[in-house]
């Protein structure tokens, strides 16, 4: 009879190896297999880097799958989206799978309270040739979503594709956009 110590150990060894793992699958195997067969293989070099590196990182359960990422990136290019927003950037994986997708002039505002952790990524960023892309604000994101607000109050509207991992950031947007 195995105890629950084996049994957690038995079923660590068989679980993936993904960080930041939100899957709808109900199968652990089946969500590896899917990782090693279609996400890896197609993963730019610049963010396979950037998630191995945020997998030894201590928080690294903040971070975007491969999947989703490469799931965003595909979003962008299909929308022609050009300039984005993120909220809580981490490291940076989404945000380098948004830089990856948008056009050579395309931009993205990026806000997040710990700059620390953004330049964990930026060397890795920068390698990819996309740091120019980027306008990293750190400190709270409702400051700036006022500005942006209050530029499309005065006639200065600005076209953003918002990625948000919280979503009352969103909800705040849609609330403000609603009133103009």
């Amino acid at each position: 009879m195995a105890t629950n110590t084996q049994q957690e150990q038995q079923s660590q060894a068989g679980r993936h190896q993904e960080v930041g793992h939100k899957s709808l699958l109900q199968s652990d195997a089946l969500y590896q297999y899917i990782l090693e067969t279609s996400v890896y293989p197609r993963e730019p070099e610049p963010m396979k880097e950037l998630r191995e590196l945020t997998a030894k990182h201590p928080w690294n359960l903040m971070t975007t799958s491969a999947d989703e990422g490469q799931f965003l990136n595909m979003l962008l290019k299909l929308i022609n989206a050009k300039n984005t927003m993120e909220i809580g950037v981490y490291t940076g994986y989404s945000l380098l799978a948004t830089a990856l997708a948008l056009p050579d002039d395309g931009k993205i505002l990026a806000m997040d309270i710990n700059r620390e952790n953004y330049e964990l990524g930026l060397p890795v960023i920068q390698k990819a040739g996309v740091a120019h892309k980027i306008d990293f604000r750190e400190g709270p994101a409702m400051p700036v979503l006022d500005k942006l607000v209050e530029d499309v109050k005065c006639h200065q509207p600005q076209n953003h594709f918002f990625s948000s991992k919280d979503f009352s950031f969103s909800s705040y947007i849609n609330c403000q956009l609603t009133e103009l």
